[in-house]
């Protein structure tokens, strides 16, 4: 026999029976117990996995749309900074945010430019005053 076997046999003759069967069914109720909670886990993996495959790329496309909103600002905001030196308006913000800002933006590396900063930048605008005046 097996040392396992031989201390089982011990045990199982220490104990009353009542006490054993209590053990056995408190174990059984237990092992329902786990099971129940392991199927409702599976069914939580898998519904989540079906949401995060349905969402992810909606996060993503509104990930990338903000960030090109955020670039597309910076190029608004840098346009109005050249317009006001260029008439030689004082600077209603505060000429500390703007060098940080102006510091920021450049410490990102180099940003994507949309189709629209592609476009100004490579072609003169008519609306603006010729440069060598």
């Amino acid at each position: 026999m097996d040392a396992s076997h031989v201390f089982a046999a011990q045990l199982l003759d220490t104990l009353p029976e009542p006490e054993i069967a209590e053990i056995q069914r408190r174990q059984a109720h237990m092992s329902a117990s786990l099971q129940k909670a392991s199927s409702s886990l599976s069914a939580l993996n898998e519904f989540s996995a079906i949401k995060w495959a349905d969402l992810h790329p909606k996060f993503e496309a509104h990930t990338k749309l903000i960030k090109e909103l955020q670039s597309d600002l910076d190029h608004v905001f840098r346009k109005i900074r050249t317009i006001k030196a260029k008439l030689n308006l004082p600077n209603l913000d505060d000429e500390g945010e703007d060098e940080e800002d102006e510091n920021s933006s450049d410490e990102g590396g180099a940003q994507i430019k949309t189709a629209d900063e592609q476009a100004n930048t490579s072609l003169p605008n008519s609306h603006d005053p010729p440069e060598n005046q």
